[in-house]
């Protein structure tokens, strides 16, 4: 990514509506998209402008988006107590806003901006010593965006809301996106100027670029050249809208990137998502949160991973589910696998099918193949556990944990009833229920000996005539 520096520039993000639209208790901005708040977006785009300083404008439930967002320290929380437009919106930021070249004023529900095309609508703004500058653009569908109407030069003379726009003027096909670069010694100045003389009785943002003209300061336009990033949204639907573009964004990035998805349309990647060089994602897969993936791995069918690691060469098989867990490399996985929080795998393990792994280690080169439950366990290296072994963790108050050392053979239908251990080299039979520790190198069989087995089946039967 280009890397940008404006220590001169301050960027205003207005967050302060209701979205009432969404039909929700929470706060517009912090509905998610692929993962991600809104919010999130807007605030990693302009971060990474590097500006002096960034002031949140907030209104409807702002000590929840206070809270998601935490306190970064170029951040600045201003309080829109009443809404009444954009306009009024940054005017509460005036006492925030200082020692700065320009301002640069974003909106909280656009989370498909791009750092690099507000940095091309900042140096074109300088460039040209423009007071007021407005990013455009030509949607296919223009309905509901302020219309640029310009005069019979090209000149910019006005934005007129949608609705406050006539017949004629919703024909226009050039739209603001709500995104301006003003001037810090002109921006207040022509924001204490507008009236509220409108449908809605609100101070319009836009409403600064006549005022600008009125005065003789310049106004000019940056189109930006894909008109998806300024796609808002107001309902659920819009929602919807967004996070597929933005799927469609990520999917083509992480390709271009050396990433295999096939059937990307049935693929959901999230925005937080890392992928190595030459993994294969297949049909189905969903990859949620902060999901981890190394080299050459595989990955799906229908798998789900949510906030997992693997590293590389690991083969995740279809309709496994792994959560909160670590796989080390060369490790196989599924199918219909379950990993659960604080499964930690080490390389060259094998995970089996129906086999569910949850708070515990399994070391190098174990495997776990069939139809078993592990759970706050410790496995070392090179140990078999056999179909439909049970570590019986949970006594219905208390959780245990069961240790099984190396190079330990456990044979299928096996319960081990924690606490308890196994040492090194051991052996259990199948079918045994263990409820005390096995020692090192031995066999077991039900918790008896093999010698205490063979005693008793030599031991003379009585008479039963």
């Amino acid at each position: 990514m280009t890397q940008f520096h404006y220590p001169d520039l301050q960027v205003c993000v207005l967050a302060a509506g209701k979205g009432k639209r969404m039909r929700s208790n929470l706060p517009k901005v912090l509905h998610k998209v692929l993962g991600r708040a809104m919010i999130d977006h807007v605030l990693h785009t302009v971060e990474a402008l590097r500006p002096k300083s960034i002031a949140v404008v907030t209104g409807h439930a702002s000590e929840k988006v206070r809270e998601h967002v935490g306190q970064p320290v170029n951040l600045d929380w201003v309080i829109q107590d009443k809404q009444l437009g954009t306009g009024h919106a940054v005017q509460q930021c005036e006492k925030v806003i200082r020692d700065v070249r320009d301002v640069l004023i974003v909106c909280g529900d656009t989370p498909m901006l791009s750092a690099e095309t507000l940095a091309r609508l900042v140096d074109e703004h300088r460039a040209s010593a423009t007071d007021v500058t407005v990013l455009t653009a030509k949607p296919l569908n223009s309905f509901g965006y302020g219309r640029i109407v310009r005069d019979e030069k090209g000149n910019v003379t006005s934005i007129v809301e949608q609705k406050d726009a006539t017949d004629d003027q919703r024909l226009i096909g050039e739209v603001s996106s709500g995104i301006y670069c003003v001037r810090h010694d002109v921006l207040f100045d022509l924001l204490h100027a507008i009236d509220n003389s409108n449908a809605q009785e609100e101070y319009y943002l836009p409403d600064i670029v006549p005022l600008a003209l009125n005065a003789g300061q310049s106004v000019a336009a940056v189109a930006m050249d894909d008109s998806d990033e300024m796609v808002g949204v107001n309902d659920r639907v819009d929602l919807a809208h967004v996070e597929d573009l933005m799927q469609k964004r990520i999917i083509q990035d992480w390709q271009r990137r050396g990433v295999t998805i096939e059937k990307p349309d049935t693929v959901r990647i999230e925005a937080s998502v890392s992928i190595g060089l030459d993994t294969t994602i297949q049909a189905g897969c969903y990859l949620i949160g902060a999901t981890q993936i190394g080299d050459e791995c595989k990955v799906g069918p229908n798998a789900v991973l949510v906030d997992a690691r693997l590293d590389d060469r690991v083969n995740v098989y279809a309709f496994s589910h792994i959560h909160g867990a670590g796989v080390g490399s060369d490790t196989v996985v599924g199918p219909y696998a379950r990993l659960r929080p604080g499964a930690a795998l080490d390389e060259h393990v094998h995970i089996g099918n129906f086999v569910e792994i949850k708070q515990a280690v399994i070391g190098e080169g174990s495997k776990v193949n069939h139809l078993s439950y592990i759970g706050d366990s410790t496995i070392g290296s090179n140990c078999n556990i056999g179909a439909g072994t049970i570590t019986c963790n949970y006594d219905g108050a208390n959780k245990f944990e069961t240790v099984i050392g190396d190079n330990v053979f456990v044979g299928s239908d096996t319960q081990l009833v924690a606490p308890v251990s196994v040492g090194d080299d051991a052996t259990i039979g199948a079918g045994s229920t263990i409820t005390r520790n096995v020692d090192a190198g031995g066999l077991t069989l039900s918790e008896r000996t093999a010698t205490q087995y063979f005693s008793d089946w030599k031991r003379p039967q009585k008479d039963k005539r």
